[in-house]
């Protein structure tokens, strides 16, 4: 007979994509006298369920834990948002468990098999390499019963997936990335019954007829796709969002080829992606009837995660998106590298406050005309994190900044390689109300014009009293001293 570890990890292995048997494994953990792994695992599953759900809280906690992970832990988010706090908490605590443990929760294995972990995920060791693997078969039963699904990292698919085959383990993987293949081999892949278990695939290559690949018929449990790492042309996009079997997605991730029309985006809203909460089109060209396309597309009603990141997209394409009401519920919108001049501030003030909590217009070429319409919209009244750097701007768009701001203010202000001079870091210093007691996080760094005496100013503001970060250039010693005296995080700013 089984006993009962036996039978709880047989039951997680049977049901790889649901959380309670995994919790019920925690459970016997704790009594068996192992809390800390206990704890590992629900932590873990706790993390992987708020990023199935992709709350606007996820959204904060994924973007700034991957490009301001300092700033996520020297923020102080139970004055923000305590969905972040939570998430900031547990996953400190279950990488301190994994630093601490871990090492003794991955299988063990002899090293003749060269067999490879990475990373954990919901609580079991979960990126593996077997690329130097051997005589699989002989271990296959050990790594079976120690883990569930794994995600897969080979370079090479066709001979990894035939070791795996001829070793009964095919129906292990649940996620593949792959580092280099050819088409042909995720097509055979595809047709094999046991792609149906893969959840995620990331590619890290360039290949024609990839569309083609993806439409065998067995790659039908595909939750997450990234295909950002290398250009993929707008002929084969548009035949890969024709694919039925895709439409369940709730992640994708592209780097177009830069030739991506109005008429690609189209094909992508007419497909029903209504399961999407993640959505990345970068580099894909997308202009401002490609943004309108996006804007209009009811489809996107449940998107939490918009990144457009470096496309051609202006004023007119800028302000669709943000006005738009069927992506009221995206969380984070981003247009950093876009040359958004020319919002239109009509349609940006009749816009209601809806879920946006993270918009990041990082070198957007605005001017101080874009900067007031956009502070002044009750789109931008839920942000959280708003980031302005790299405009060119001056002290007049701080000045708007600030009297639109007076008594609310996104906590985490991005100002950074702008050209504020020590007048607009006055104005930041003399910001008076609500606003300035809510920043909780200002970044005025590579402002050139800046000097010591401004950088001074911002310390000794009483109104600036509440940071928890300050991100400045100094101009001296003695200055940046004090600033690394009152501020506890300081590398990075």
């Amino acid at each position: 007979m089984l006993s009962d570890r036996d039978a709880l990890l047989a039951a997680i292995r049977a049901n790889p994509d649901e959380d309670t048997p995994r919790l019920m494994f925690a459970d016997w953990l704790d009594e068996s006298g192992d809390a800390n792994r206990a704890e590992f695992v629900r932590l873990q599953c706790e993390l992987a369920a708020a990023e199935d759900e992709c709350s606007g809280s996820f959204a904060m906690y994924e973007f700034l834990r991957d490009r301001y992970a300092l700033g996520l832990a020297a923020t102080d988010w139970t004055r923000i948002d305590l969905g972040v706090h939570r998430l900031v908490a547990a996953a400190m605590r279950a990488d301190d468990l994994r630093v601490r443990h871990g090492e003794a929760w991955v299988p063990q294995v002899p090293k003749k098999h060269k067999v490879q972990w990475a990373g954990f995920r919901r609580g079991f060791a979960h990126r593996v390499t077997l690329d130097g693997a051997r005589a699989l078969s002989a271990v296959a039963g050990r790594l079976r019963a120690a883990v569930p699904a794994v995600t897969l990292v080979t370079s090479e698919l066709a001979s990894r997936v035939e070791r795996l085959a001829d070793a009964g383990l095919l129906d292990w993987l649940g996620g593949l990335e792959v580092n280099h293949a050819v088409a042909a081999d995720l097509s055979e892949f595809g047709h094999r019954p046991e792609t149906a278990s893969v959840r995620a695939l990331a590619l890290r290559y360039a290949t024609t007829d990839l569309a083609a690949a993806l439409g065998a018929p067995h790659w039908t449990g595909l939750r997450d796709l990234d295909l950002s790492a290398a250009p993929m042309p707008f002929l084969e996009a548009e035949t890969l969002f024709r694919t039925p079997h895709l439409r369940t997605l709730n992640r994708l991730r592209f780097h177009g080829g830069d030739d991506w029309t109005a008429d690609t985006v189209r094909a992508f809203a007419a497909a029903g992606f209504t399961s999407l909460r993640s959505v990345r089109l970068a580099h894909c060209g997308l202009d401002d009837d490609a943004a309108e396309s996006l804007a209009n597309c009811p489809h996107l009603a449940d998107l939490r995660v918009l990144d457009l990141a470096h496309n051609r997209i202006t004023g007119r394409g800028a302000t669709a998106l943000l006005c738009s009401p069927h992506l009221a519920n995206v969380a984070y919108l981003g247009l950093d590298g876009n040359p958004c001049r020319g919002v239109d501030a009509a349609r940006l003030a009749a816009a209601p406050p809806a879920g946006l909590r993270l918009l990041n217009c990082h070198g957007c070429r605005f001017r101080t005309a874009d900067v007031r319409a956009l502070v002044r919209s009750p789109r931008l009244r839920t942000l959280w994190y708003l980031d302005f750097d790299d405009n060119n701007l001056g002290t007049p768009a701080v000045r708007e900044l600030v009297r639109a701001f007076k008594d609310w203010c996104p906590p985490l202000l991005w100002l950074i390689r702008n050209r504020i001079d020590d007048r607009g870091a006055g104005v930041l210093a003399n910001w008076k109300g609500k606003g300035a007691t809510g920043l909780r996080a200002l970044h005025v760094k590579y402002n050139d014009r800046i000097t010591d005496a401004g950088v001074s100013t911002l310390l000794d503001s009483p109104h600036l009293a509440h940071l928890d970060a300050l991100g400045v250039s100094s101009a001296s010693d003695e200055t940046e001293a004090r600033r690394r005296a009152r501020f506890k995080h300081t590398d990075g700013y």
